[in-house]
């Protein structure tokens, strides 16, 4: 049975803003969080090294839990006592617990679910308005909330790149940066691969599956900025368009939703399949713009920094709610440290990984 909260509380926060209605309604969300969990007997903890940093997932039920984990667990260490951001997890199908009226109009929501007045220096808060979910961070307190109605509801791709919102909220006045691309190299330096959906970037990070090159994401990585560009891995999962998947036949074993293709893209966990093939990061040599050429050969030819800037920065803004100026302001640094190469990616993939080696032995980078 699920359960409305009637509960009419306004816990008090640690410092600052806690009479202001982020702090009053985190507080209140927070505390419906703890008590579900000791109605469970307590939390399903998980631990991941990202960016350096230790998150904890900490999961009221197990429904979410292995909902979004399997995408993370290349990423996975030991439990700590104190973690960098602790992130607690419910969902209202699973535990009975119906999410409390929320004090925003509908009026006060911005263009990708940020909710006005509800995001200021100390708090983050978006709703999902697609499939109901709440995504919360008190940077003060390195503590985030996320709610869903239902895992059932969750969309594929939301699995495929957990945290995605969550995290950008709580690193986005830090030097990093999610961004809306993809990553291969060794652990002396690699490239970051940039462009919108459709330009090539999976079918470059996954040509080079069968190289020596190693794989750190194909949809989104974190960038940290300082002391140099260096690409963190996200996710283990690479997703495919159906008219793309005959390139891949090795890889068709893999693929997680094989009865859903003509809705969804195929998503592989390469985490699962290829574990040795992934690294956790690399400093950033050169950002590369794929290009689907049609010709046999591929090509790599230099290109200048807007370039590089125009093809990370539409398609990260768009998915990433608020603080759109700052994220531009990172990614045209990045893009002004860096060089920027256009590749055309010929019809023989072998050549493709090999033509970035190449590149990344060239002293110039």
């Amino acid at each position: 049975m699920i359960e409305s909260d009637a509960l009419q509380i306004n816990l008090p926060g640690p410092s600052g803003e806690e009479d202001q209605p982020p702090g009053a309604f985190f507080e209140k969300i927070h505390h419906i969080f703890q008590k579900i969990a000791d109605r469970a007997g307590g939390t399903t903890d998980r631990f991941y090294t990202i960016g350096g940093r230790i998150v904890c997932l900490r999961f009221a039920g197990a429904a979410l839990a292995a909902c979004f984990t399997p995408a993370l667990d290349h990423l996975t260490t030991d439990p700590v006592s104190a973690p960098d951001l602790t992130v607690c997890f419910w969902d209202s199908d699973s535990t009975g617990q119906l999410l409390p009226s929320t004090p925003w109009s509908a009026d006060d929501y911005g263009p990708q679910g940020e909710i006005h007045l509800y995001n200021t220096s100390r708090f983050y808060m978006v709703y999902q308005l697609g499939f109901d979910a709440l995504h919360m961070v008190d940077r003060s307190r390195n503590l985030a909330i996320y709610w869903t109605e239902s895992t059932q509801r969750v969309p594929y791709w939301e699995r495929s790149f957990p945290l995605r919102i969550i995290l950008h909220g709580w690193l986005r006045h830090q030097p990093f940066q999610l961004i809306h691309a993809g990553a291969v190299g060794r652990p002396e330096g690699g490239v970051l691969i940039a462009g919108k959906s459709g330009s090539g970037k999976s079918t470059t990070t996954l040509s080079c599956l069968d190289s020596a090159l190693l794989w750190a994401g194909d949809d989104y990585v974190l960038v940290q900025l300082d002391p140099e560009p260096y690409v963190y891995s996200l996710y283990g999962t690479a997703k495919l368009e159906n008219d793309n998947m005959y390139r891949f036949p090795d890889l068709h074993p893999a693929i997680s939703n094989p009865h859903r293709l003509e809705k969804e893209k195929a998503l592989i966990y390469l985490n699962r399949h290829y574990p040795a093939k992934m690294i956790r990061g690399f400093p950033i040599r050169a950002i590369l713009l794929p290009r689907i050429s049609g010709n046999r050969d591929t090509r790599i030819f230099k290109a200048g920094p807007m370039a590089g800037l125009a093809a990370m920065a539409p398609t990260t803004i768009l998915h990433l709610p608020a603080g759109g100026q700052a994220a531009l302001q990172k990614m045209s640094r990045l893009a002004k440290e860096v060089p920027t190469y256009i590749l055309e990616a010929g019809t023989d993939l072998a050549q493709i990984p090999a033509a970035i080696a190449g590149l990344l032995a060239q002293g110039a980078l």
